[in-house]
């Protein structure tokens, strides 16, 4: 026998993996996001920062420069290749930091 549900009507209720969703909100499991990410890596293929430094090292994430909620924000469109960067791991944790620091995500 399946146990009775108990309702509590002052906690809200939260399916599984819901999150809110604001209007500032880029969807970064969207398949329109995931084929232009592979588009610019294959477009250009080493990352950015380390090119600037003088090493050359495959780029392995695409970022956006000014961050997509800034650009949402804006009514500029994250899609638009022109705020597209890629970047290899290292590179991108540290500027993800920097902004998190500083308050330029979330």
């Amino acid at each position: 026998m399946k146990p009775k549900k108990i309702v509590r009507p002052w906690v809200k209720e939260h399916k599984p993996f819901e999150r809110e969703r604001h209007s500032t909100d880029f969807d970064y499991n969207g398949r329109k996001w995931r084929k232009l990410r592979l588009q610019v890596l294959e477009e250009k293929p080493l990352c950015n920062d380390c090119k600037a430094e003088g090493v050359v090292t495959r780029a392995t994430v695409v970022d956006h420069e000014p961050t997509a909620k800034v650009l949402i924000s804006k009514g500029l469109d994250p899609y638009d290749k022109q705020y597209l960067f890629p970047l290899c791991k290292k590179h991108h944790n540290a500027k993800s930091g920097r902004e998190a620091h500083a308050g330029g995500m979330g």
